[in-house]
């Protein structure tokens, strides 16, 4: 059986192959989605039906002269999807506060940065307004995002926009926030994007309930709660998030800690673990504040962890480097990773004609003579079976071109993420690919990378 694998690969005819993707790969964009009346996010493609949960961290202010700042570069980056097993990266631009975009343009370079190395680790990135006050900077918020669109591309897979961290406003005056959004958002739009888009709500974000009865108008939209554990505590918020919910609306919560709302306080342990219960049971996506060696308990990193830049992945992922509050939440996303269904979980197929379950392929399609690898094991040079997995029951699509020199009379599905069937083997563009094969011996799905 071992020749038959060899022989798809090399019949595939494309340059090459690796498992190398991340969640972006799997679930595709990410968007506003209701499931059983609930709000929701769900991803595309074969996730266009199914709720997509991603938990990862966000940096902290890009402020000149701030301890955050130092840590807006692809060495932080890669560490934390790499080592802390992050899915998602927020990166926050400071803008009126000392050392922020308005007066220093250094900031954009580090967002910048920071965006791109995200990117190519096909991890989301969270593009964030960080301010207070973004109602009051309309027009600069409105060109960066169009600068962020011009830079990254319409519909970019990877980006989510947030328009608005944290508003001080109380929750009557919604109608504020909600005005700056519509402007914010209708600029988006207009560049052509259809991002998934977050909003702040009033109280610093503690209020996306204040929204009930006049949300936005565009379908695309998740309405953002802010928690810091140690203060905010799950029974006398989770009524709020669950109104918005209830209607059909979705939540995410692009900023916590485990510490109290100032940034500083003892770690809550008990508390964070109410609220990731809550968040897991809801759906809820999240990102931890924040990468810094800040010296107050919110910072992830003891105040000697500087020169982030020049530090190991080891460096990153020693807990000797951790506050309390970095070890903790280090711990969750490693344990998220081991579960994650991107990463572990057969494909979840979002109709009858989807494709079933999986298992990785990594190789080369050089010569007939490559030796095909699997993560799973599955297929190894020392094998000469391949494990079998359930078949969803479709028919497949022969492909007389692969079929006709394929032992067993296998037959052939392949697959886009977006669940397109590919007729054309030819000129193949880079991304994930699944590949079915059926024969009277064989019932397997590949995942496989062109890249």
């Amino acid at each position: 059986m071992l020749q038959f694998v060899k022989m798809l690969v090399f019949l595939l005819g494309i340059a090459s192959f690796s498992f190398a993707g991340g969640p972006v790969s799997v679930y595709g964009a990410l968007k506003a989605c209701t499931i059983g009346g609930k709000g929701r996010i769900c991803g595309s493609g074969l996730y266009a039906n199914t709720a997509v949960q991603v938990k990862g961290i966000s940096l902290g202010w890009s402020n000149t002269g701030w301890e955050s700042a130092a840590f807006f570069n692809a060495n932080t980056v890669n560490a934390l999807v790499d080592g802390w097993k992050a899915e998602v990266i927020r990166v926050p631009i400071g803008y009126s506060e000392g050392g922020g975009y308005k007066s220093d343009a250094s900031n954009l370079t580090r967002v910048k940065t920071a965006i791109e190395a995200a990117l190519a680790k096909d991890v989301y990135v969270v593009i964030d307004w960080h301010s207070h006050s973004a109602h009051n900077e309309t027009d600069a918020a409105k060109k960066f995002f169009e600068d962020m669109i011009q830079a990254y591309g319409a519909n970019n897979d990877r980006i989510i926009y947030e328009i608005y961290n944290e508003p001080t406003v109380t929750p009557a005056q919604w109608s504020t926030v909600k005005t700056y959004a519509d402007n914010i958002i209708s600029a988006i739009r207009a560049k052509g994007a259809n991002n998934l888009i977050l909003v702040g709500t009033p109280e610093y974000s503690a209020r996306p309930n204040a929204a009930d009865g006049n949300y936005l108008s565009d379908p695309n939209v998740a309405y953002v709660f802010h928690f810091y554990a140690a203060y905010h505590k799950l029974n006398m918020y989770s009524a709020g998030i669950t109104t918005v919910l209830n209607a059909g609306k979705p939540i995410f919560a692009s900023e916590y800690g485990t510490v109290m709302n100032t940034g500083n306080g003892k770690h809550d342990a008990a508390s964070t673990n109410e609220w990731y219960k809550f968040m897991d049971d809801n759906g809820i996506s999240s990102c931890a504040w924040q990468v810094s060696y800040k010296n107050e308990t919110s910072a992830l990193f003891v105040t000697s962890f500087t020169n982030p830049d020049n530090k190991s992945l080891a460096d990153f992922t020693n807990k000797s480097n951790m506050k309390e509050s970095g070890q903790f939440i280090y711990e969750m996303l490693i344990a998220n990773a081991k579960t994650a269904p991107w990463l572990n979980s057969p494909l979840q197929p979002s109709s009858s004609s989807s494709v079933p379950s999986s298992s990785s392929v990594a190789a080369s399609s050089s010569s007939s003579s490559n030796v095909v690898s699997s993560s799973s094991n599955n297929v190894s040079s020392s094998s000469s079976d391949v494990s079998s997995s359930s078949s969803n029951g479709s028919t497949p699509i022969v492909l007389p071109q692969l079929v006709k020199n394929l032992e067993n009379n296998a037959t052939i599905q392949i697959f886009d993420l977006k669940g397109n069937r590919v007729e054309q083997l030819a000129d193949l563009p880079k991304g994930l690919y699944i590949i079915k094969v059926t024969s009277a011996s064989l019932k397997q799905t590949f995942k496989v990378v062109v890249k």
